[in-house]
């Protein structure tokens, strides 16, 4: 983490004056290689299945503004991520497995005295030592019991949005051990006042963002992480809560169960925000130069803990496993930069790789990353070129005695838990369901904007193929394995991993084996441990807040020097190298 020196006088006044002049060459540097860099606009969902967006073939939920996201530019079938949220925005903001720091087990806490380690520079701290301003709007879910864990201490200039892994859509709370607490925040302040607003928590954020792009001086370049709370249930009432019932049972009275109704009823919301955002991006005539990512964090979670009625169909297993359906996330990405767009890429990438590909492209040299998992994809992004990934780690649940691997078309999965382990899900067609509305994603706020700056040449023909395209078909699609301890998939002939073919495999199965080994040898143990009353909510005026004083004679000091060092390194390399 850096940490701005508190004190610079303290240093030498040689060291000092040489300091402030590469600090101003430098900065002017990148005031002139500013306005190459792209814009990069990340939208996460949470929770979202396989099958609850409309481009993976079902009709059931119309999701037109994600669509034409995805048409407009590359859809990526096989993006893996990791089974819950916490895993999966440590490898995001980290470019590592989670493995490496400790986070690889079950969804962060609220309440809960750890997080993402300090010593670990994220993402948005990489980006804004190359120029971007970086706002975050939304879930952040990897720590925040030490002020220095929270979003604005760890890279990002600004920050709306709730620390916990999910929280009521209507009043912002989020309970543990019957404490109940408000959990939305602006930077590190929470106010009387921001408990007051009662509107629909995917609006709130949608609105925020939007602001975010309005205010924004084009001149300079932005990342935006928008992670939105949807379509993760809550713990209201009404577990899946929708912004107007009535709404919902007007545009979704098809849908016959009711729970999956009012899931349709947050993905249009979800959906809706997409559009706007992209919309807001366009207005700002900021668009023609911007990158947009929209992922899922994890797979969804039809039934049990936490259920939220997603459908991961066809593909095996829910949120929690490391079946395809947990793992294997919905993802596109859209960008007027992109080369060899409207395609289904079928190459492989992880979540960690996006931290190195942004890096790449915001003009950062990778190696300057060190030793990451993560790697720069963006060629076979833009370019249809081969994957740089030809394998990566599921991950190595530590404590439930769950690993996995992919390698190429084959998945080696040990110890394997029946738990959610079956098919779950709606397959989302029916004939009773409307057509699938072409006209719908043309004429929706991100198509239109898309059309706008000259950047789309979709067909009904070119649509109707590329959606096609992306189905992913099952054979014998009842007949699956038990796989309850270990199981090897051949994913290109079984992507539903119906079968184990270990046996057909030896050799394969033993490689596999001795990968999982070689991680298993590298890895850091959990950090989970238990919630600390003091950080219920009734200490801190009824909000969920830091609670932990810091080291800061550790913290500072360290973080400083490393902060201080990489400055120091980043300035010589725009002086000398550019």
């Amino acid at each position: 983490m850096r940490i701005p020196v508190k004190h610079p006088w303290t240093l030498p006044k040689r060291l000092l004056g040489t300091f402030v002049i590469l600090a101003s060459i430098g900065r002017i540097q990148s005031e002139q290689k500013s306005s190459k860099q792209p814009n990069i606009v990340v939208i996460v969902a949470d929770d979202l299945g396989w099958n609850d967006v409309s481009f993976h073939g079902a009709d059931q939920i119309p999701t037109p503004n994600i669509d034409a996201l995805a048409y407009n530019g590359v859809i990526l079938n096989r993006h893996y991520v990791l089974p819950t949220c916490t895993p999966s925005r440590t490898a995001f903001f980290t470019g590592r497995y989670p493995i490496r720091t400790g986070m690889q087990g079950k969804p962060l806490s609220v309440g809960e005295p750890r997080g993402i380690p300090l010593n670990v520079r994220l993402l948005p701290e990489h980006l804004r030592n190359l120029g971007y301003r970086t706002r975050l709007v939304g879930k952040w879910h990897v720590g925040y019991y030490t002020n220095e864990h929270t979003p604005t201490r760890r890279g990002f200039e600004s920050f709306y949005g709730h620390y916990s892994g999910y929280i009521s859509y209507f009043n912002y709370t989020i309970s543990k051990n019957n404490h109940t607490g408000f959990d939305l925040h602006q930077d590190t302040a929470s106010t009387l006042e921001m408990r007051r607003n009662s509107n629909y928590a995917t609006d709130v954020f949608t609105e925020e963002a939007v602001k975010v792009i309005e205010n924004h001086d084009a001149t300079e370049p932005l990342y935006l992480h928008l992670a939105h709370p949807a379509p993760h249930s809550s713990e209201a009432k009404e577990v899946v809560e929708v912004r107007n019932m009535s709404e919902v049972n007007s545009r979704f009275g098809y849908i016959e169960n009711i729970n999956r109704r009012k899931f349709a009823g947050m993905m249009m919301a979800l959906d809706q925000s997409v559009g706007r955002i992209v919309k807001a991006l366009g207005d700002a005539n900021m668009l023609d130069n911007s990158i947009i990512v929209f992922m899922a964090d994890n797979g969804a979670q039809t039934e049990g803990f936490l259920e939220n009625y997603g459908s991961n169909y066809p593909l095996r297993g829910l949120k929690f496993t490391h079946y395809d359906g947990g793992v294997r996330g919905v993802a596109c990405i859209y960008s007027p930069l992109i080369k060899n767009n409207s395609r289904v890429s079928e190459q492989l990438l992880h979540v960690t790789d996006w931290l190195p590909t942004f890096y790449s492209l915001a003009g950062g040299d990778v190696n300057d990353l060190g030793d990451i998992d993560g790697l720069d994809q963006w060629s076979a992004i833009s370019l249809a070129e081969n994957s740089a990934r030809e394998s990566l780690l599921i991950n190595i649940d530590d404590a439930v005695n769950l690993r996995g691997v992919v390698s190429g078309k084959f998945k080696l999965i040990e110890g394997a838990a029946d738990l959610y382990g079956n098919y779950y899900g709606d397959t989302g067609n029916n004939n009773s369901y409307p057509e699938y509305n072409i006209t719908e994603i043309l004429e929706s706020d991100a198509g239109l904007a898309i059309t706008s700056i000259g950047n789309s040449l979709l067909t009904e023909t070119k649509i109707l193929n590329l959606r096609s395209a992306s189905i992913v078909r099952c054979n014998n699609f009842t007949d699956f394995a038990n796989c309850s301890d270990t199981c090897l998939f051949n994913l290109q002939n079984d992507p539903c991993e119906t079968t184990d073919v270990s046996a057909d495999y030896p050799e394969i199965f033993i490689s596999l084996s001795k990968m999982i080994e070689i991680f298993e040898s590298e890895l850091v143990p959990q950090t989970n441990t238990d919630v600390d009353p003091a950080s219920y909510p009734e200490k801190f005026n009824g909000f969920w807040m830091p609670w932990v004083a810091s080291d800061s004679s550790t913290i500072i000091a360290t973080s400083s020097l490393i902060g201080l060092i990489n400055i120091l390194l980043h300035i010589f390399s725009l002086i000398f190298f550019s």
